[in-house]
């Protein structure tokens, strides 16, 4: 058993390695942070969509937004779609699975918001419907997914963790939101 926990430790830890010696990713992370704050000054708002674990990361990152990360401060605007169990049936029902975060999305989101969907596969049909969505109504959209990338990399810019492992990749992701979190927090919040 210890052989296995110490293996994916050494996994994740690699995949961070792998991470911190490319400049295009660390780049990438700046240029999310920076349009997020862009975003939040001009009183528009982050937008977060996952399915599975992802929307677990998508309400955790949330969370860290509208409360605090690291001390407390004013709330920033941020929202994750398919919180609301009663929209995700209704739109489930009457529409499709496909749809319920591209209607929810349309129906609170405007131009200038900016949407951060993260999908490990980067193929999930209603990821890839709600990133269309949202650039049609003129949203800025950045996906985390995993190395492949899958279709929503041929449609935005995509930060694509160095792993084909679905564990490995949202362990990247969290960490990656969490770092965006901490920076945005200080860099608007924090008056010294």
């Amino acid at each position: 058993m210890q052989k296995i926990i110490q293996e994916r430790l050494e996994e994740s830890i690699n995949v961070k390695k792998l991470i911190l010696k490319d400049k295009q990713l660390l780049c990438l992370i700046e240029e999310i942070v920076n349009n997020i704050k862009e975003v939040l000054l001009k009183g528009n708002k982050i937008i977060f969509a996952g399915n599975g674990g992802s929307f677990a990361d998508s309400i955790h990152l949330t969370a860290e937004f509208v409360s605090k990360f690291n001390f407390d401060r004013k709330p920033l605007s941020a929202i994750a779609l398919g919180g609301n169990n009663s929209i995700i049936t209704s739109i489930g029902n009457d529409y499709s699975f496909d749809d319920i975060f591209s209607r929810e999305l349309d129906a609170l989101a405007c131009e200038g918001d900016l949407l951060i969907a993260i999908s490990t596969s980067g193929n999930s049909k209603n990821i890839i419907k709600v990133i269309k969505k949202a650039q049609a109504k003129g949203i800025t959209v950045y996906c985390l997914t995993g190395k492949k990338g899958g279709a929503v990399s041929k449609i935005c810019k995509c930060l694509k963790i160095p792993s084909n492992t679905t564990a490995r990749i949202q362990e990247a992701h969290i960490t990656i939101g969490h770092i965006i979190c901490e920076i945005v927090e200080d860099r608007l919040c924090n008056i010294k």
